[in-house]
């Protein structure tokens, strides 16, 4: 017989940590990427450009699937805290239809997405489509004691609609308030003793204040003959309009206040941020 209990696995596309698919098991019986594995969904990254009003996601239900899927629909906005944690909350811009759905075994359904009203914002606009698996479990009369599995997947799709007009990358920065270094441990290593001197890094706060998002791979310091960098593993993205903060390991002969930020991009590009403005 099998011991049920309750587990979780959460995997996510890393170009925005955009897509996420959340999936709760209610047994051991199986693989838990068993149920992300019979659903298909296309494209994981929704983008509208600056003409675009509709835009379209499909998903299909392997043929293999033990049941349907009842999937109910929400657009959410989308921002960012500072350590780049989605805020969302529940918005009218567009329209998802339809907003409740069945899928059987071996079906494709096709989700619209609508804005109410014109195209008119010279900023790139971020939100997130909600697919919630409201699929109800099976009646305790129908579990076979030992083999039962139930899988529920929640579905977390980045949309992002183009400015209209140019797009500008514009990045501005300033060190956090309150506080400019801090003692930290480089990585393998533990605190210094006294009078060892004792790695530090430098906090900064970086404003996305240009129209289009911007995927940051470095960020480099600089200061009085001196630079510093930190390499962001898989990059990290700045939405418009949002402040992320990171801190830049510095060696003990990084001294004195930095004077300019640099950061290039997962294009390849490298932007000069603009010192203070916010």
């Amino acid at each position: 017989m099998y011991r049920f209990s309750l587990a979780r696995c959460t995997a996510c596309v890393r170009e925005l940590a955009p897509f996420c698919v959340t999936v709760w098991a209610a047994a051991l019986v199986l693989p838990v990427g068993v149920a992300a594995a019979q659903v298909l969904i296309q494209p994981v990254v929704v983008e509208l450009s600056a003409r675009q009003r509709v835009a379209s996601v499909a998903i299909s239900l392997s043929s293999k699937a033990a049941s349907p899927l009842r999937l109910q629909a929400d657009v959410l906005s989308w921002t960012q805290d500072l350590n780049g944690r989605p805020v969302t909350e529940y918005t009218d811009d567009i329209l998802v239809t339809p907003p409740l759905v069945e899928i059987r075994p071996g079906e494709r359904q096709v989700f619209r997405l609508a804005f109410r009203g014109p195209r008119t914002s010279t900023d790139e606009l971020a939100y997130r489509l909600k697919l919630e698996d409201i699929s109800a479990e099976k009646d305790a009369a129908e579990v076979v004691p030992g083999m039962q599995i139930s899988f529920r997947s929640n579905y977390d799709l980045p949309v992002l609609a183009a400015p209209v007009g140019t797009a500008a990358p514009l990045l501005r920065w300033k060190p956090c308030p309150g506080s400019e270094t801090a003692d930290v441990a480089l990585p393998g290593q533990t605190h210094l003793k006294a009078p060892t001197p004792r790695a530090t890094a430098t906090c900064i706060r970086v404003l996305n204040d240009g129209t289009r998002r911007v995927k940051v791979n470095k960020l480099m310091l600089s200061g009085d003959g001196w630079q510093e960098m930190l390499t962001l593993k898989n990059g990290e993205t700045v939405l418009v309009g949002t402040e992320r903060e990171w801190r830049v390991p510095r060696s003990p002969g990084s001294i004195g206040t930095p004077s300019g930020v640099q950061i290039e991009t997962a294009q390849g590009t490298t932007l000069k941020a603009e010192a203070g403005g916010f």
